[in-house]
Order: C-alpha cells, then structure tokens, then sequence
C-alpha cells in the first residue's frame, strides 16, 4: 500500500521532459536581462557622457515607477481571460523587453544630454518597469495554472539547479562581451543584439510548449471581473499573505545591504576573496535536489522554519568567528541552503493562499499576489540601500582611511553578521506563525464541494 501511494505521488509530481526545459528556457533570458541592466550605469557615464549624479537619481527615480507598475500589473493578469490562458499570453512581453533593451543601448552619441537623459528614461521605464513588470506577473499566474503543487515543489528544486547554472554561464559570458562592445554605442547595440535576439526565442520557448491547464475548475466568483477593491479586501483578509509579504522584505532588506565589499575590503583585508565564497556557494545547489523529500517529510512550514533557523545560526556563528575564513566559509554554504526554501517555495505558498482567497468567497488573485511580492522585493531593497548609507555615515567610514576605528569595525561586523541573525529570528517566528498548511486539507475539499454543486 505505502509503495501505491508513493508512486502514485510521484506519477502526480511528474512533469516530462520537454515541458520542464521549455519551462526553464527563459531562465538564461532572465538572468541575462539583470545582468545587462547591471552595466547600465557605466554605459551611461563612460560610453554616452552622462553626470553620474543624474544616473543615480534616475535610476533611484524609477523604483517609485516599478513599484506602481507592479501593483497594476497583478491587476490586469487578474483580469485577463483568453483561450491561451490567463498568465501565459504575456510571455510576448519577453520580445518587447529584448527590443526596448537593445534600443537602450542604442542611445545615439550625438544626441544632446537632455536627449540622452530621455532616451534612456524611455527605454529603461518601457523595459523594466512595462514589459518586464508584465512579464514577471503574467509569470506566477502561468506556473499555478500549468502545474500542480507536486509539480510546482519539483521544478523548483530540480530547475534551480539549472538556474543557478544559467547564472553561472551569464556570468562568465556577458562580462567578456561587454569588454568587447569597449566605449562605442554601436558596440553596446550589437553585443545587446547577439544576447537578446537569441535569448528571446529561446526564451519563447515556454510560451510554444507549456500550456495553462484545461481541467481547472474554480468558484463562480472566479468567473466575474476582478474589481480593484478585492485587492484591498484580500490585503486586508490575508494574514497569511501578509507573513509571506514580511518575509520577503526583510530578505530584500538583507540581500541588498552591499555591505559585503565593505567587510572582505577592511576586517578580511582582501576583496578578492570574494570569489572564493561565490564559488563555495555552489555547494548549496545539491540541497535543492533534497528538497523534495523535506518536504515529504516535514511539510512546508517545517522545512521554512529549519532554512531559516539554520541561516540564524550560520549568521550567528560568523559574528563570532568574524575574520576566521574557513569557518565563515563553512558557514555561508550552510546559510545558502538555509535560504533555499525561502527562495524556491514561494509558488507553493502562492497556490495556498490562493485557494485560502477563493475558500474566503473573494478571486483567487494570483497576479496580484505575486505582484505585491515583487513590491515588497523593491521596497527591501531600497531600504537596505538607504539603511547601508545612514549606517555608513554613523559608523564614520572614510574610504581615504588608513586604519579601521572602532565605531566602523562594530559596525561592519553588525552589518554583515548581526543583522542577518535579527532579521533570521523574525524570520523563524514569522514563519511558526504561518499555520495555513495545517488548514489546507479542509480549505481544499470545500472547495471541491463548492465547485461540484455549482456545477
């Protein structure tokens, strides 16, 4: 009997060979996109002439943009309805971000500065924050209506290998090109051109053959147009969204402090060594390939309480231990596999909550959550860098010094190590908290019920 169920979980789990790399052919399009827009800085400044002052604020400026297109862009998926589906219609937004990114970095050099600053406004909103913002919500309303939850936990862990490997070779490959391409804005064009034309058919991929599920059936409330205040409703009805919400800010806030380059610069004395735990990291991808089975074993909630516990003390120990290089070596591999589940789990609690809206009488909404995630993603990560400057400033770091003072030794350590242990305890009590799982057997088969007397 316990082997039926199990291979029965498992034919359920299954998703084949060609729809999972399909799935995952936009992962290296994705990564390349980020990279690119990386090196959007020094295109401006040392290739087309513009005051690094007013990169800055632009680009500071645009986050205000993102974050409201965000929100807009979770309402329109929430009220699409075509015959190819809900979320998959927008991977055509993958071609306009390609095109609108290389005609960024095809900023004409003759253009005054005026011109140029609005140029690259234009182009940069028009990628970043129209067809990218439509492209990453159509995305999540895609993958929790052409999978299962079995499914879902599969391709996160096995395709986060993959994604980890496309990063690998975006990293390696787009730095040689942009060597390549030197000051001159038609070698920008062209080395935008070889990546993007490429990238985005191959992209496509997981447009041509994946497919929203036809056997879906929801409540009729699914079936009415979604109207701005259930948004504001589910906001307000959603606890367990809101856990998820807190969770993702303070990981944003965290991951985008910067204060790494800082630390290895001055209390490790080498900002090579960098490298070296960027290269350890790569150990913690084999713990995706056990994720499936923790969570068989131990169920969602466990699993994120064990991640986030075992970045705590990963975090905690290297306070300690502050300039021991093998041991915050050691440490940082087991604070990558910690964060895993926080990372690749976030379909599955999408899915949750979006059957826990439906079971609360409102639209499953699931655009409008991810999309709500993604603000909270952008809003972490302006604080943190807004929060680096503030502590900077406090601790009176001096890049022309020429010894580390006291208040600026403290403060590095704090930074690097004291704060992600703060931010991991919340963490761990934001996530006993987040008692839906427990829920789901019931939510689930009520609205089996709902959905069959209203057929």
């Amino acid at each position: 009997m316990f082997r039926k169920e199990k291979k029965e979980k498992d034919l359920e789990g299954r998703v084949g060979a060609k729809k999972f790399w399909a799935w995952h052919s936009r992962e290296i399009s994705d990564t390349a996109i980020i990279m690119l827009l990386g090196y959007l800085q020094f295109f401006c400044t040392d290739v087309i002439g513009i005051s690094p002052l007013i990169v800055g604020t632009l680009l500071a400026a645009s986050k205000i943009i993102d974050g409201v297109t965000d929100i807009l862009a979770g309402y329109i998926v929430d009220r699409t309805n075509t015959k190819m589906g809900r979320g998959r219609p927008y991977d055509f937004c993958l071609f306009g971000t390609w095109i609108t990114l290389i005609l960024l970095f095809s900023c004409p050099a003759n253009l005054s500065n005026t011109g140029k600053v609005a140029w690259v406004v234009v182009f940069y909103v028009l990628s970043n924050a129209v067809f990218t913002t439509l492209l990453n919500a159509g995305e999540t309303v895609f993958r929790l209506r052409a999978f299962n939850e079995k499914q879902i936990i599969r391709m996160s862990s096995y395709g986060g290998i993959f994604m980890c490997f496309s990063g690998i070779f975006c990293g390696m490959l787009v730095p040689v090109l942009v060597k390549g391409a030197g000051t001159d804005v038609s070698g920008w064009t062209r080395m935008a051109a070889m990546i993007g034309i490429p990238l985005a058919l191959l992209g496509f991929c997981r447009f041509l053959f994946v497919k929203e599920r036809d056997d879906l059936v929801y409540t009729r409330k699914e079936q009415e147009k979604l109207e701005l205040s259930q948004i504001f409703k589910m906001l307000g009805s959603n606890r367990y969204l809101w856990i998820i919400l807190l969770v993702t800010l303070l990981g944003s806030i965290v991951g985008s402090l910067g204060v790494s380059v800082y630390y290895f610069q001055w209390i490790l004395g080498d900002l090579s060594i960098q490298s070296l735990f960027a290269g350890v990291s790569a150990i913690a991808i084999v713990g995706l390939a056990f994720l499936p089975k923790l969570l068989d074993k131990f169920g969602v909630q466990k699993t994120l309480i064990a991640g986030a516990a075992l970045s705590t003390a990963a975090a905690l120990v290297s306070f300690l231990f502050y300039d021991n290089i093998p041991v915050l070596l050691i440490c940082y591999i087991f604070s990558s596999m910690g964060n895993l589940p926080d990372t690749y789990l976030v379909s599955v609690l999408l899915l949750d909550n979006a059957n826990y809206n439906e079971y609360k009488g409102l639209h499953r909404m699931e655009g409008s959550m991810g999309s709500v995630q993604g603000f909270m993603k952008r809003a972490g990560s302006a604080l943190g860098s807004l929060f680096l400057g503030i502590a900077l400033t406090l601790m009176h770091y001096d890049s022309n010094m020429t010894e580390l003072l006291p208040e600026t030794f403290w403060g590095l350590r704090i930074l690097m190590y004291g704060v992600p242990v703060i931010t991991g305890l919340l963490t761990v009590i934001l996530w006993k908290l987040y008692t839906l799982e427990k829920k789901m057997p019931k939510i689930k088969a009520e609205l089996e019920e709902r959905r069959r007397q209203e057929a």
